[in-house]
C-alpha cells in the first residue's frame, strides 16, 4: 500500500513538472512572439521618424507648394498601414511654418502635390518599368527595399544588424531640384 502510494506521487509530480515545462515554453514563445511583434512596430515607428526628419532638413523650391503656408505633403503609394502609423507620428507637428499632411496613395499614378513619396515596396524606383512616372517634379521619393537609392530614387531605409538606418543619392536630390542639408547627408550612407 505504502508503495503504491509512492508511485501514485512519483507520477504526479512528474505530471506537475511536465506541465510546468510546457507552461514555460509556452510563456517563452508568447513573449518571442510578442517581443518580435514590437520590434516590427519599433521599427515601423522610427521609419516614420525619419519620414519626418526628412521633411525637416530637406529644401524644396517655393514653386513645389501652393501657397507659403502649404502643407508638407508626405505620400504613401502601397503602404496603408504604414500611412495611418506615419499620419499618426505626425499629427500636429510642422516643418516651419508649415503643418504636414500625411496622404494615401493607392494609385501610383497620382502622386502629383507630394513632397515625399513613400514607395511600397511592390514597386519599383522611379526609374524603373513599375516606378515609371512616380515622383517626377521636385518630390522626395523614399523607398524600403535593396536598390532602390542606387537605381535612381533618393532615399532608402536598410537595415544595419537590427538598426534601421538610410541610403541617400544626392544625385537623384539634386535631378529632383532638392537640396539636402548636410546634416542629413552626415547620418546616411551615401550611394551614387
Amino acid at each position: 500500500m505504502l508503495r503504491a502510494i509512492a508511485l501514485n506521487l512519483s507520477n504526479q509530480i512528474r505530471e506537475q513538472r511536465a506541465a510546468a515545462r510546457w507552461a514555460a515554453l509556452w510563456l517563452i514563445g508568447c513573449a518571442l512572439i510578442c517581443g518580435s511583434s514590437a520590434f516590427a512596430q519599433s521599427q515601423e515607428q522610427i521609419k516614420a521618424a525619419f519620414l519626418f526628419n526628412f521633411a525637416r532638413y530637406v529644401e524644396w523650391p517655393e514653386t513645389a507648394f501652393d501657397g507659403p503656408e502649404a502643407p508638407v505633403r508626405i505620400c504613401m503609394v502601397r503602404a496603408r498601414v504604414f500611412a495611418d502609423l506615419v499620419s499618426r507620428s505626425v499629427s500636429g507637428k510642422s516643418v516651419g511654418i508649415r503643418s504636414v499632411a500625411v496622404e494615401d496613395r493607392s494609385n501610383p499614378e497620382r502622386s502629383g502635390g507630394c513632397h515625399i513619396l513613400y514607395i511600397g515596396d511592390d514597386l519599383g524606383p522611379p526609374g524603373s518599368d513599375a516606378g515609371r512616372g512616380l515622383g517626377g517634379g521636385h518630390v522626395f521619393t523614399v523607398g524600403d527595399r535593396e536598390g532602390f537609392a542606387a537605381q535612381g530614387g533618393i532615399a532608402n531605409f536598410i537595415r544595419v544588424g537590427n538598426k534601421i538606418r538610410f541610403e541617400i543619392n544626392p544625385n537623384a536630390a539634386k535631378r529632383a531640384g532638392l537640396k539636402i542639408s548636410s546634416r542629413l547627408l552626415r547620418l546616411a550612407k551615401v550611394v551614387q
